[in-house]
């Protein structure tokens, strides 16, 4: 019950934004209960001395005698900081007290049902100094591994706060093209052009099936950024385009200045694989919002090419083809992986290709992709007509400036 009454808050958050801006304004008292804690809000406060005494520390909403401070002001509570409930109920943000770094607390409870126990193992083997090391990692990396006190052996994942992929939206087709990490040809390495985002979590992808490990749930909503280079200000975990202090909007670089880094997160259904032995067949789950055909026949199959299908779902349903039930719009120009993705949503498992194929491929296509590609404006398929020049105009004099600093077309983020 705790996380759809959270996200009741969050609904009604947004509806007084949108209201607020035609200037229209929901007092507050229309519900006397709101700005009570939910019961996972009630967790984690009951936790803040705790989490405090190994150095982490929680926004003012979930410190012991906290009162909501828009009770005795003005304004909608929308307009407080204290008024913001975090999105997930097991997920908290905090500041780690040494350095102020603005990490995520995942709670693994037995109680919840999308975690099987698999993920600590899984996120601390691609967290330790092996693999770690390894450009082709691009699994999140846990900083922490709290163990709760009296909770049945629950555990607390601390890693870096994250951001949504899509926010905010790309800017160029180049904003999502990254050099090949090869140092062995740099003259191969200036030709090999690859979507960024795409690629490193195909890259990412592909280390895990190599480490004999399927991921099972990766959709677009479990692939993030670290957005820390763009964001010289850190962005608040429940309002994004706000400061994590609230003392105003939040500015950023673009990509192409300031390059992300790209993970994969959510590991709970996540399987390691003896290499010694038969792959066993999975039974498929719905991975964000989207069934594969296994999951709709009931039909037990190979999890990696369930990997496969769910990666091409989300290149075909965020970039190409769009969604409009999940308001996904798509961008033009990107119709040159089609037949790839095509191939990767295949109905039958066994027709799709292995993700070391898929890398091959994808490769291979975009190798092929002229260079005025790399600096044209990654255009939604939704976008107005009427302002397409002025955007195009826009973007013309950015790109300007960008080749005047001599950014490349290209972003590379920093190891």
């Amino acid at each position: 019950m705790s996380e759809p009454i959270s996200a009741v808050k969050a609904a009604r958050a947004r509806l007084e934004q949108r209201l607020a801006a035609k200037g229209i304004t929901i007092a507050a008292e229309i519900d006397p209960e709101f700005g009570t804690l939910d019961e996972t809000e009630t967790w984690w406060v009951q936790h803040f001395e705790w989490l405090k005494q190994h150095g982490y520390l929680l926004r003012p909403r979930y410190r012991p005698g906290w009162q909501p401070s828009w009770r005795t002001g003005k304004d909608s509570y929308w307009k407080y900081e204290d008024g913001h409930a975090t999105r997930s109920g097991y997920i908290m943000d905090a500041t780690r007290m040494s350095d102020s770094l603005v990490v995520a607390m995942k709670h693994l409870s037995p109680s919840n049902r999308r975690q099987d126990g698999h993920e600590e193992s899984v996120v601390t083997l691609f967290s330790n100094e092996s693999h770690n090391a390894n450009p082709l990692n691009h699994c999140v990396r846990v900083l922490d591994v709290l163990t709760v006190p009296g909770n049945n052996n629950g555990k607390i994942l601390v890693m870096v706060w994250m951001r949504e992929v899509m926010d905010p939206s790309f800017r160029t087709i180049s904003a999502a093209l990254l050099q090949r990490n090869d140092r062995s040809d740099s003259r191969f390495r200036s030709r090999v052009l690859v979507l960024n985002e795409i690629w490193l979590c195909m890259q990412g992808l592909q280390y895990m099936h190599r480490n004999n490990v399927a991921h099972r749930d990766c959709s677009d909503n479990n692939m993030v950024m670290d957005a820390r280079a763009m964001y010289p200000r850190q962005w608040h975990p429940s309002v994004p385009k706000k400061r994590y202090d609230w003392s105003g909007r939040v500015l950023h670089h673009s990509r192409t200045r300031c390059p992300p880094k790209y993970y994969l997160i959510d590991f709970g259904f996540s399987c390691q694989y003896d290499p010694s032995q038969p792959r066993p067949l999975e039974s498929a789950i719905m991975s964000g919002g989207y069934c594969p055909p296994e999951a709709e026949a009931e039909t037990p199959c190979d999890p990696f090419a369930t990997d496969v299908f769910l990666l091409g779902n989300m290149m075909n349903t965020s970039f190409l083809e769009g969604d409009e039930e999940f308001r996904r719009p798509g961008i033009h120009g990107l119709e040159f992986f089609k037949e790839l993705v095509d191939d990767m949503m295949a109905d039958d498992p066994t027709e799709r290709p292995t993700m070391d194929e898929v890398a091959s491929r994808f490769s291979a296509i975009v190798q092929k992709q002229p260079w005025w590609k790399l600096r044209a404006r990654a255009a939604k398929k939704n976008e107005f007509v009427i302002l397409k020049p002025f955007r195009t105009l826009h973007h013309i004099l950015w790109t300007t400036s960008m080749i005047l600093m001599l950014k490349p077309a290209i972003p590379c983020p920093r190891p």
